[in-house]
């Protein structure tokens, strides 16, 4: 009888493999083989071998060299005559359940994070530190859905590496031998939770050794994503090489692990300072509720006590940005670059606080340092185009922007960076496609389909917009924001009653933008002529954000309609110095001021209005009659030449109101 190739074999995995002959031997071997475990089993080989028939020694298993049947016995493959490693769907179906998914919980029961655990012993996982920080429960989910509880028993910050002891059964992954080393260009493969979506496998090759602030991390190709973290990076034979270390690194498939040796030194090297510990883990928390104050005082008492220690000064950034204090952040970052020098993390965040400064030449020198180190920093490429943007350049902005998304697709802020630039072009369809594909980019990001939504109703599309609203489920549809972008919808498709009823059902609740909602609740009701009710809701607009020009603006509007025009000037006036150069704010102001009977002054403010844009027929329109009464008819004349080139419709209605009248007096 021919012999059948040896099945896979993973340590803490007893199996049987028997070979059928006249005295029946049966071997049974235990994969966690030391050098004297390996002598054993040449032993039991050879013995098998000593008793095999005739038939049994052509095959084969008897002609392949002892020390490959042991490699392969040991180190988990099928073997062939030359040891070839076993195809990709092979290997995942034997490896698939030496890795599982990490969960991370608040006090709510809220998801936090999503990451990988490896199993390395019995009851025993690795992942990372840094997913674990701040969090209340920690859980792992196998391949069959069963969820555990699990406790960090150890934990090695200085390397992110924490020791997880949970009941779980598991595949313990075996270790690539001590004397292996990996070379550049041997295959690999990635066994991690990547985005939440289950454990899966991603190939690639080792494509660098010697990354690292110290130079000891395995550099690979094989893609990663956010939860792939703590997950297992593995040679061609489903051995474990490294821990993938995912920090969301920016090119395409530039991604690090950290060798497997470090896994076997996590308890010697358990951290002992509850204290510190303890800060880890209260910062997130604080960060996750938005407490920068509170957050700032907890850094302030971190960087004293530990001074060098550069994730103190990592998380002082971070409070002093929350806090508004960009020059501190700035300062932290600067600090947090100098006790880990090499820390790109750092230099951008450098660049991002120079950015919130409003020194974007600074901050666009800062970025192309970085650039120039680190070329494909798609976030680097990013803040190049911010400040570019922030300075002028729009095309100088809009190609850092493409770089960055060519090196990361998913670099949210060159995506918005775009969605922007489409703006200010007035190319609302551009805007619309930029929003879409982050849509899909992020579909949990319910925030992002209202931004969608806003620009598919700036685009004027608002069927386009109604129908996707009416495909949320009822928990975003009927959500304050929901009730206030179907509200918005509805009055772009002219039904300013349903808008209102929508807009009030949203201040029910609690809208986001408060006073939003009410700004669009009371230009419903100007729609409507209901001229109180809407000066009322613009009212509350201004109260709830008294600096948004927009709703003062809206307000003077309702004011000059409803009849109270000195009012409406004094806003406008206002306006005026803080805005000059918009001719909506002018344009306003001289109505106001006609009908309040200050006519000159009225003229005045119209026609500023339009040498800021020319192209206002009713403005025009309404100067041909301000004109013809103030008896000004060289202007009257050249006003309606410019209306029109606009409106040759307008024009004509008002040659016959103002100008005929006038050539028939005289003829």
């Amino acid at each position: 009888m021919r012999a059948r190739p040896v099945t896979f074999l993973h340590e803490n995995d007893e199996r049987v493999f028997s070979r059928q002959h006249s005295n029946s031997c049966n071997l049974h071997f235990n994969s966690v083989l030391s050098s004297t475990s390996a002598t054993v089993l040449e032993r039991r080989s050879a013995g098998w071998f000593r008793h095999a028939n005739a038939a049994e020694r052509t095959s084969w298993s008897y002609y392949m060299p002892r020390h490959i049947l042991i490699a392969a016995l040991t180190f988990g493959f099928t073997v062939s005559a030359h040891a070839e490693p076993p195809i990709p769907s092979t290997l995942y179906s034997a490896v698939r359940d030496g890795v599982l998914m990490v969960r991370t919980f608040d006090g709510d029961g809220a998801v936090l994070a999503n990451a990988s655990a490896i199993a390395v012993a019995k009851e025993r996982f690795v992942t990372l530190c840094r997913v674990l920080d701040g969090s209340d429960a920690i859980r792992l989910v196998d391949a069959g859905g069963q969820t555990v509880d699990a406790f960090v028993i150890a934990r090695d910050s200085g390397r992110n590496l924490c020791l997880l002891s949970a009941s779980v059964a598991a595949r313990i992954l075996v270790k690539t031998p001590a004397d292996v080393q990996p070379r550049v260009g041997a295959r690999t493969y990635a066994l991690a939770d990547a985005l939440g979506f289950g454990v899966g496998l991603t190939e690639g090759v080792i494509s660098g050794l010697g990354g690292g602030d110290r130079g000891e991390l395995l550099q690979f190709s094989a893609p990663v994503s956010s939860g792939s973290g703590g997950g297992a990076l593995l040679d061609e034979h489903g051995r474990l090489l490294g821990v993938i270390d995912y920090r969301h690194r920016d090119g395409q498939n530039v991604n690090f692990a950290m060798p497997a040796s470090w896994v076997d030194m996590i308890q010697a090297r358990d951290d002992a300072d509850t204290a510190l510990q303890s800060m880890r883990d209260r910062a997130p928390r604080l960060a996750r509720v938005g407490d920068g104050a509170a957050l700032g005082s907890l850094t302030e008492e971190w960087i004293r006590q530990y001074p060098e220690d550069a994730d103190g000064w990592v998380w002082r950034a971070l409070a002093a940005g929350m806090q508004g204090d960009f020059v501190a952040e700035e300062k932290a970052w600067r600090q947090a670059g100098r006790q880990s020098p090499g820390m790109m993390e750092a230099g951008l965040g450098v660049a991002g606080a120079l950015l919130r400064q409003q020194r974007f030449s600074e901050a666009r020198d800062a970025a192309i340092s970085i650039i120039r180190s680190n070329p494909d920093s798609s976030r680097a490429w990013s803040l190049l185009g911010q400040a570019h943007h922030g300075n002028g350049g729009v095309d100088e902005a809009e190609a850092a922007y493409r770089r960055a998304l060519a090196l990361d697709p998913w670099q949210m802020p060159a995506h918005l960076g775009m969605v922007s630039l489409a703006g200010q072009r007035g190319d609302h369809q551009a805007a619309v496609e930029g929003w879409t594909r982050l849509v899909r980019l992020y579909p949990s990001q319910i925030d992002l389909r209202w931004r969608l939504v806003e620009a598919l109703l700036f685009s004027q599309d608002g069927a386009g917009a109604y129908r996707l609203l009416a495909r949320l489920p009822p928990e975003f549809a009927d959500s304050a924001d929901g009730l206030f972008w179907r509200g918005a919808t509805s009055a772009l498709l002219g039904r300013p009653q349903e808008a209102i009823e929508l807009f009030r059902a949203s201040l029910a609740k609690e809208p986001s933008e408060r006073a939003r909602v009410w700004a669009q609740l009371g230009k419903a009701y100007f729609v409507l002529e209901r001229f109180p009710e809407a000066i009322a809701a613009l009212r509350e607009a201004v109260k709830i954000a008294p600096v948004d020009p927009d709703h003062r603006y809206w307000l003077a509007v309702a004011l000059k309609d409803g009849g109270h025009h000195d009012e409406a000037i004094r806003i406008n006036r206002d306006l005026s110095v803080a805005h000059s150069k918009e001719p909506r704010i002018w344009r306003q102001l001289g109505y106001a001021q006609v009908l309040a009977a200050r006519v000159p002054e009225g003229i005045e403010a119209l026609e500023r209005s339009l040498v800021l844009d020319p192209g206002q027929p009713r403005v025009w329109n309404a100067l041909m009659i301000l004109y013809r009464a103030a008896g000004r008819h060289a202007d009257l004349i050249r006003a309606h030449a410019n209306l029109r080139s606009l409106d040759a419709a307008m024009a004509e209605s008002a040659y016959l109101a103002t100008i005929r009248p006038y050539e028939i007096r005289q003829e």
